[in-house]
This record gives structure tokens, C-alpha cells and sequence, in this order.
């Protein structure tokens, strides 16, 4: 059975196919076939076609900020349970050069529906055709792979009526996060209380954001991107402190945007 792994421009400029050859022999795959592509942001819409233009706004700002910056190449391989390989070899080059949670180097598609769908687009001469009639379950354990479109995700508020979105892109990119960025103060009080956040894979960096620039009121946009994202990768963060009362105010806010993975809990100095 056919995968593919998409070698992003980030895995071209820093040198690193070689790399991505070693994780793919290490998984007894083979290449079957490679060539080039330099996508735009009418094929990052048709690869991940879950998140939309008006809907997703940020997410989509930061895939073509990334994907659509240089070239890149399509590798088409071979093997048993190339899937299910392709993914494992993807995390072990991430876990290696990923820098940051959309600069990360390579991508393979995670769900039986994308293998199909993507790799119609990137290797049509390849996936142009039912890739299941390929698959034999007798000795594979791959999903055979379908042709359901994606799945709309949760969409936001359209942040282009506030802010310049490329130049907000730019001006967090890659966010790698050397420094945790410091919680939104509510009022002028000493803190007695915080608002933590945590990941929550029902929600989008759109829908999530979203929910955190309504509950914390005069919060800049790029601050509200940069709590959030950075709570979701650090399992949990207080992206908000200040009176008591003020932060039960926003966490209410924050479960009535469908927000489930936050609290409230007491104000800790730095440190301690």
C-alpha cells in the first residue's frame, strides 16, 4: 500500500532530507517516487480543506505563511503498513527539528480520509485511484483509506476585521516560545486568583483564541494567540490573573464560547 510524506520548506532549507530518508528506511518503507512542489494557498485549501478561508482565519494565515514560503517535495512510498509508517516516521523527524506547532518540518496524513484526499492532490499519478483496491487486510492492519471529505472544523471570529493577520503572523512566527509569555492582567488589583487554560482538541486555534479574546477584555490579538497556543503546548497555563470575582467573570465567558479545558484557581507569584 502507498503513503506519502510532504518534505515542507522548512525540512528543504535546513537540510534535513536526508534525515527524513534514514526515518524511512528505519521503517523498512521505500521511495517509490519524489518530485517537487511549490504549493499556494489554493493547495493548502484543498489539503486541509477542514479548516475554511472566512472560518478559520488564523490557522489559515499561518499554513500559508509556512507552507507556502518555498518549495517543497512529495515522497511516495512503499511498503507494509505504509500508513501507519509514514506517520511514525513523520513524529520522529518532528521530535527532532519540529520548531514550534506549525513549522514542523514534514507532514503525512493521520486519518484514512487525508492519505486518499491528499495524495490525490500531491501525487495524483499515484493516488488518482482507489488506493484501497491495493490494500489487503489479511495482512495489513492500515485503515482502508476512503473518499469522505474532511470534516469542517470549529470556526472563529474573522480577526481580519481587527488586525493586520499577515503581520500578526509574521510578528509571532514560528512560535517556538523561548520565554512563556506572561499572563493578562484583568485589572489593576493584586492578583488573587487565575485563569488556566488547557488543551482542548474539540476547539481550533481560531475557536480557541476566539474565546480567549472575549474573556479577557482589552486583550491585544497576538497576546491572545500566544496564551493560548502556548497553554496547549504545555498542557495547561494561567493565561489570565487578577481580582477574584474578575476571573470567574471570564471564565464564565470562556464556558459559554464551549470552552472546557479551563479553571480557576489561585494566584501563584512567579517562582514559587
Amino acid at each position: 500500500m502507498e503513503a506519502f510524506l510532504l518534505l515542507k520548506p522548512d525540512c528543504l532549507r535546513l537540510g534535513l532530507t536526508h534525515d527524513v530518508e534514514r526515518a524511512v528506511a528505519r521503517e523498512r518503507l521505500r521511495i517509490g517516487c519524489r518530485h517537487p512542489v511549490s504549493l499556494t494557498p489554493a493547495d493548502v485549501r484543498r489539503l486541509w480543506s477542514e479548516y475554511t478561508s472566512d472560518g478559520n482565519v488564523l490557522t489559515c494565515a499561518f499554513l500559508d505563511h509556512y507552507l507556502c514560503s518555498g518549495p517543497s517535495e512529495v515522497l511516495v512510498l512503499h511498503g507494509r503498513d505504509a500508513f501507519a509508517a509514514a506517520r511514525r516516521a513523520k513524529r520522529a523527524v518532528r521530535a527532532r527539528h519540529a520548531d514550534g506547532p506549525f513549522a514542523n518540518v514534514v507532514h503525512a496524513a493521520e486519518q484514512p480520509e487525508e492519505l486518499t484526499r491528499q495524495g490525490a492532490h500531491l501525487a495524483p499519478c499515484t493516488f488518482s485511484h482507489d488506493t484501497a483496491r491495493s490494500h489487503d487486510p489479511a495482512r495489513s492492519h492500515d485503515p482502508a483509506p476512503s473518499h469522505e471529505p474532511a470534516r469542517r472544523r470549529p470556526s472563529g471570529f474573522d480577526f481580519r476585521a481587527t488586525v493586520d493577520v499577515p503581520a500578526l503572523v509574521e510578528s509571532l512566527w514560528p512560535l517556538s516560545f523561548p520565554v512563556a509569555p506572561p499572563p493578562f492582567r484583568l485589572d489593576s488589583s493584586t492578583p488573587e486568583a487565575a485563569l488556566h487554560l488547557g488543551p482542548d482538541p474539540a476547539h481550533t486555534l481560531d475557536s480557541a483564541v476566539t474565546a480567549v479574546w472575549r474573556a479577557l477584555p482589552g486583550i491585544p490579538v497576538a497576546d491572545a494567540v500566544s496564551l493560548t497556543m502556548y497553554a496547549a503546548r504545555v498542557g495547561g497555563y494561567p493565561i489570565a490573573v487578577g481580582a477574584r470575582d474578575a476571573v470567574e467573570k471570564s471564565h464564565q465567558v470562556m464556558r459559554d464560547q464551549g470552552m472546557s479545558a479551563c479553571g480557576v484557581g489561585p494566584y501563584t507569584l512567579p517562582g514559587c
